[in-house]
């Protein structure tokens, strides 16, 4: 893994020690060197160890930081006895320091190249940030001490090596995404490489490519040449309106470099269209059962899946719209389990990249699975965007007593601050007038 340190804005500045977003501070209390001298090191630790830890002597200048893994993508930490000095006069510290106090952004992050021990000599790094390249893609709130977490259903910090150590064991693997936030695909992508460097083929089951193109997903495996400009051509991929295909690159890059087949997901449109106009009437007997449409949601369920429609609609669908819907959603998610079954049967495993409300345990494609294939693991896991500059997990409903349908969540930063509710009422009172 890409190891870096980061110290946020505003703590770098003003804290001792005492800030950590995840892990077992105890642990990495243990590991800090308290008698500071001229030379500052830090001693990189476990991938699991993931925390953000400033620690200063005196509220001064001079930092100790814990040197930490990124989330995905990427080899093991360095051995932790490994130790890189900083430079010894602490000038970039300070720089650090006072830009993290005006503000900017990039000063969050400090990237730590992976330089060798010389001689039993810690070698100096040169470069501690690179502003040109901020961690995240996303700006939006990306001081929110959540973003880059990793936590449980149940709201529990845990770890990127969690998430892959169970996700390595699984059989399904599924990453909800928003579709707009390059840094879900980033990390999808990355997920994926961890798997396949782990040792498992798994095959990519997209949510965004219908049953009538897997033909394309197929011939871009067997061609042997990545040209992923032309896929995306026959993809048809701006023509159907998924984002920009530049964010969804680094997938398919993943898929190619590590030689793992794709497969197809969804539901070609002129199925999605007859099932809107005329229910399960306009599907076959096997369909329906392949689709895990011949039986309904529980009560509960079915009024929280009607509930998510209006509220991705954002009110404005007719209430005689949200059944039709409703089992058009249902179908979708049918239709990506029974393709992530097809497709582990050849590889072993499969992951399936899928706007996040597909991915949940409780009503959607793990529960499909879990009917089909009981004994098979499932793992799940959400991308979310905060919201804001500040908050707490169990605003994203990750609370102990009634637990999100998910095995992991992943905070990212959020691409996007447009009302679009507002530019849809608007729009539509225009039509209106």
């Amino acid at each position: 893994m890409e190891r870096f340190v980061w110290i946020p804005a505003g703590i770098a500045v003003f804290a001792g020690l005492g800030y950590a977003a995840a892990g077992n501070v105890e642990r990495i209390v243990a590991k800090l060197p308290l008698a500071v001298t001229d030379d500052v090191t830090f001693v990189a630790p476990r991938p699991d160890d993931r925390v953000r830890l400033p620690y200063s002597r005196d509220g001064g200048d001079t930092f100790v930081a814990v040197a930490t893994a990124a989330p995905f993508g990427g080899a093991g930490a360095a051995d932790p006895g490994t130790t890189i000095s900083l430079d010894e006069d602490a000038s970039s510290a300070a720089e650090l320091a006072r830009l993290a106090a005006a503000g900017d952004r990039a000063a969050q992050t400090i990237d730590v190249a992976e330089l060798p021990v010389e001689d039993g000599e810690a070698v100096t790094a040169t470069k501690l940030f690179d502003s040109d390249a901020p961690r995240w893609s996303a700006r939006h709130f990306v001081e929110n001490p959540l973003v880059g977490g990793v936590f449980r259903g149940d709201g529990l910090p845990s770890s990127a090596s969690a998430l892959l150590e169970e996700a390595g064991a699984a059989r399904y693997v599924l990453l909800g995404e928003i579709h707009d936030n390059p840094d879900h695909h980033r990390l999808q992508a990355d997920i994926v490489s961890d798997l396949a460097r782990a040792g498992t083929t798994p095959s990519v089951v997209l949510e965004m490519v219908p049953e009538r193109l897997n033909t394309a997903l197929e011939s871009f495996r067997d061609a042997g040449v990545v040209d992923l400009e032309a896929l995306a051509r026959q993809l048809e991929w701006t023509e159907r309106g998924w984002p920009d295909f530049s964010i969804y690159r680094p997938i398919f890059e993943a898929v190619a470099r590590n030689d793992l087949t794709m497969a197809a997901g969804n539901l070609d449109e002129a199925v999605v269209g007859a099932i809107s106009k005329g229910g399960l009437k306009a599907l076959s007997a096997d369909d329906v059962e392949r689709l895990a449409l011949d039986g309904p949601l529980p009560e509960a369920q079915s009024e929280e899946l009607a509930d998510a429609i209006r509220d991705a609609h954002c009110g404005l669908m007719p209430d005689a719209a949200i059944e039709p819907m409703s089992v058009v959603q249902r179908a979708r998610d049918g239709a990506m389990a029974d393709a992530l079954i097809g497709a582990a049967k050849e590889s072993g495993s499969a992951v399936l990249i899928a706007g996040a409300g597909h991915v949940r345990n409780d009503r959607a494609v793990p529960a499909i699975i879990a009917a089909r294939e009981p004994d098979s693991k499932s793992v799940s896991v959400q991308m979310v965007e905060v919201s804001g500059a500040a908050g707490s997990q169990a605003d994203y409903g990750l609370v102990q007593d009634a637990p999100a349908p998910y095995d992991f969540t992943i905070f990212t930063p959020r691409a996007d601050i447009t009302d679009h509710c507002a530019k849809l009422r608007e729009q539509m009172g225009r039509i209106a007038d």
